[in-house]
């Protein structure tokens, strides 16, 4: 049998151009945050050439290892900076939208949303504050939120856009270090620049008072219910229509489209496409204020991709007690400068505070809802129905409501309250486990009682978790 030899093949020395390529745009991008807007324009104009020309010279030279690798979206968005978070390791920010119309008020915001970014767990939770919501303290005065900036430009500039993200924190006990606030000018180029958007209308919307482009007059807004494929126009058009719904349905639907063009912005044909890079840049550099540096807006797109619909809480503040997240009312005019407005109920921020530590500290049980019955095991009558629908109007999943009864069927009485859950695991160690933790641990703020197992594994219960109200409740 023959002999074979072997010999030690001699390796060209790793290249280092990609190392070089990327501290070069990283210094490309400092000068262009410092340049004046023309400079920024040239500065712009030669990056795009630049990323051309590395697209040119991964077909030329596709014999190299780190060419058939090359990715421009991957090394763009690789130039980010660290992001501020919060102690819970969320970034949050405020995000801010108006049109600029003159009979809607000159200076006055349309949309307040905070937004608190988990990229650990990659969820995403918003909570939208109505325009007509009224502020008093002696830092913001006592006016509408959507007046801030016009009521503090003069001393601020365009810095005053910081006070939502300082009204936000007080709203929702949230630290946010971010805002950004975006002309609806730059909306409506921004998705045409995408070549627009996907939307699910979940209602059809007919408005016959939406606002002319001369702001003298209205002109109609129609839209059916389904998937629908929107241009810059038509997206704006269904983000500020409310004559016919509502300022809180408006809210949800700003969410929507905001996410729609996240996942568009995200998509493979965007980031690598210059002519697209460039008209993304013109829209927004001239539309948008925020104190997000570039590097760090280039971080927020990294990681934003990570994150899907599926992984969404969106959610409104509004003044109807009977629907989630009803925690405002309207005072008569003459407690508010003679306009309509919003304030919370009692007057102060613990029911709003409590729903917002839901929204961003217990996002699982909006992510993975867990069924609820409320069952009364007392002899006072309604007591299950006043706790389901306070627990409705926090956002639970609450399925069932009925009195508490024993294996015979009959009626039962309990001394104290407690969560039963239907389901659990248990560890090597022996230890039960349940399911819907983060749900159970939620319902510790409205139940006076611990949780423990049902008598028997339920997987097919109507309901994951039982609370039961015991007699505790109605002392």
């Amino acid at each position: 049998m023959g002999q074979f030899h072997t010999r030690k093949i001699r390796q060209r020395p790793p290249l280092q151009i990609a190392k070089k390529i990327k501290e070069f745009l990283a210094s490309v991008l400092v000068r262009i945050h410092r340049a004046t807007p023309k400079k920024k324009s040239l500065w712009v104009g030669a990056a795009l050439v630049l990323v051309g020309a590395f697209i040119v010279f991964k077909v030329t030279l596709g014999i190299y290892h780190w060419v058939s690798t090359f990715d421009p979206k991957g090394m763009v968005l690789s130039m980010g900076t660290e992001l501020k978070k919060d102690a819970n390791g969320y970034t949050n920010i405020v995000l801010l939208g108006d049109g600029g119309h003159v009979r809607d008020g000159a200076d006055l915001v349309d949309t307040i949303i905070v937004a608190s970014i988990d990229f650990a767990n990659g969820t995403v939770s918003m909570l939208s504050i109505p325009r007509d919501y009224y502020l008093k303290s002696s830092e913001f005065g006592t006016h509408k939120i959507n007046e801030l900036y016009r009521n503090f430009k003069k001393e601020m500039g365009d810095s005053a856009y910081s006070m939502f993200a300082k009204a936000g924190s007080e709203i929702t006990e949230l630290d946010i270090p971010y805002y950004a606030r975006i002309d609806f000018n730059a909306f409506v180029e921004v998705v045409d620049s995408l070549g627009g958007i996907t939307v699910d209308v979940k209602e059809p919307i007919y408005d016959p008072y939406y606002p002319n482009e001369q702001d003298d007059g209205y002109t109609v807004f129609e839209i059916k219910a389904g998937v629908q494929e929107m241009n810059g126009e038509t997206a704006l058009k269904f983000s500020r229509s409310r004559k016919t719904t509502s300022d809180f349905s408006r809210a949800l639907r700003q969410q929507q489209v905001i996410m729609a063009i996240k996942e568009k912005a995200m998509s493979n044909n965007v980031l690598t496409n210059p002519s697209v890079l460039k008209k993304l840049y013109d829209a927004i550099q001239k539309n948008l204020n925020t104190n997000l540096s570039l590097t760090e807006m280039i971080t927020l797109a990294s990681l934003g991709q990570k994150i899907d619909r599926s992984r969404l809480v969106t959610k409104v503040l509004h003044d109807d007690p009977t629907q989630e997240g009803g925690f405002l009312v309207t005072p008569e005019r003459q407690y508010t400068n003679n306009q309509f407005a919003l304030v919370p109920i009692g007057d102060n921020l613990d029911m709003i505070h409590q729903y917002s530590d839901l929204i961003f500290h217990h996002r699982d049980i909006f992510l993975n809802p867990a069924r609820i019955e409320v069952l009364n095991g007392t002899k006072a009558p309604g007591v299950a129905r006043a706790l389901a629908d306070r627990l409705k109007r926090f956002g639970f999943n609450v399925v069932n409501i009925d009195n508490l009864t024993d294996k015979a069927g009959n009626r039962k009485n309990v001394d104290k309250s407690f969560i039963r859950y239907n389901s659990w695991e248990v560890d090597k160690d022996g230890n039960v486990l349940p399911h819907f933790k983060s749900t159970i641990e939620a319902l510790s703020g409205f139940v006076k009682g611990e949780a423990v197992p049902s008598d028997e594994l339920l997987t097919d219960a109507l309901a994951d978790l039982s609370v039961v109200v015991g007699a505790d409740t109605t002392k």
